[in-house]
């Protein structure tokens, strides 16, 4: 039950990632049909075009950022059974952006938490999505880096068993 709870952030966020990547590509093909033609005729624009590689872009993220994810959600579902699964490059590098974009949330939220102490008002409850994503962020990081360290721990201790087994 507990893994349930912990991994219940990194399911919204990549419930809202995937959402929002479905909205953006609905809005390029939107933007496309509804768009009047230039002056000159020409079928093709520079919003066109730079609405195609903000879908790429995004779609990248959403690739990358998604991946990363679902490894953490191996490594919570693993970890904790003591299994040390093997980890390979791109796993890592998933990982690596997870908690690139995680831990610098927990710097803002602590920078947040720090001026609401002081009296200011830091967090709007304007979009609610936004708010419960930023909200969603600091746990992904601290269960990455929990997961991780879990994960360190369990291969070191597979490592040396292995070891001691050979030398018998």
């Amino acid at each position: 039950m507990m893994r349930f709870v912990f991994a219940l952030p990194v399911w919204l966020m990549l419930a809202d990632m995937v959402c929002t990547f479905v909205l953006n590509v609905m809005q390029f093909f939107a933007a496309g049909r509804g768009a009047a033609r230039p002056a000159d005729g020409l079928p093709v624009s520079p919003e066109t075009a730079f609405n195609g590689l903000q879908v790429l872009a995004n779609g990248g993220m959403v690739l990358v950022i998604g991946f990363g994810l679902l490894v953490l959600l191996r490594l919570n579902r693993t970890v904790p059974r003591g299994e040390a699964v093997p980890l390979g490059v791109f796993s890592v590098l998933g990982l690596l952006a997870v908690l690139a974009f995680s831990l610098v949330s927990v710097w803002e939220w602590g920078w947040a938490l720090a001026r609401l102490a002081g009296g200011e008002p830091v967090v709007s409850a304007a979009n609610p999505r936004y708010l419960a994503a930023a909200l969603c962020q600091p746990p992904i990081a601290f269960l990455c880096l929990w997961r991780l360290a879990g994960w360190y721990r369990l291969a070191r201790r597979q490592e040396a068993a292995d070891f001691y087994d050979g030398a018998q």
